[in-house]
């Protein structure tokens, strides 16, 4: 992530990274100038409706994390399984990184509030959305025809954002180890080596 620079982007820095720690109604709007750093007006200068809007906008910043994540692992693999196999590896480190703190940087606001705030909820369905469509397009490069690329990159997202809960809530890797091993199957076909 971008090192933020103004008040807006810091707000939406730190409002991503304590939604993704502790959720959308764990995380205070005096948590976010704490660790923002950014001054009381300016939060409703930027954020006119307030915590639901700063969600919105922190949602679209770690969508924009994971794309470029993804387009990263597709530009450094060699074919299909090593994407996958890179995808869930990069997962897995950053969560060891952030002590099993930090899984999928929207996962848990999605399920928070994505049901009652039709803003947020259509912003998490977007990024969602895009990380699909960002997978089934390498896949589709590594050769993979259309409809079953969509298929296997649903298949992969939802594999991996199981595993980062597993994970985190465990506090081991062996589930994204486990998931590794279950997205280098898919993209064979079902083979084990």
């Amino acid at each position: 992530m971008a090192n933020p620079t103004d008040s807006k982007e810091k707000t939406l820095a730190a409002a991503a990274k304590l939604f993704c720690r502790r959720g959308y109604h764990g995380t205070a709007i005096h948590d976010i100038l704490a660790l923002s750093g950014a001054p009381r007006g300016s939060l409703y200068f930027h954020f006119p409706r307030g915590k639901e809007e700063i969600a919105e906008g922190a949602v679209a910043l770690g969508s924009h994390a994971v794309i470029a994540f993804i387009a990263q692992a597709a530009g450094s693999a060699r074919d299909a399984e090593s994407f996958a196999v890179a995808l869930a590896r990069g997962m897995a480190a950053n969560l060891e990184a952030s002590d099993f703190r930090e899984g999928c940087p929207i996962a848990t606001t999605a399920l928070e509030v994505a049901t009652d705030s039709e803003s947020v909820g259509k912003a998490a369905r977007e990024a969602f959305a895009a990380w699909e469509s960002e997978i089934a397009g390498a896949l589709k490069r590594f050769g993979m025809k259309g409809g079953e690329a969509a298929r296997a990159a649903t298949a992969i997202l939802s594999q991996l954002e199981g595993a980062l809960l597993l994970a985190r809530t465990a506090r081991s890797l062996v589930p994204m180890r486990r998931a590794e091993d279950a997205v280098r199957m898919m993209v064979r076909g079902g083979r084990e080596t």
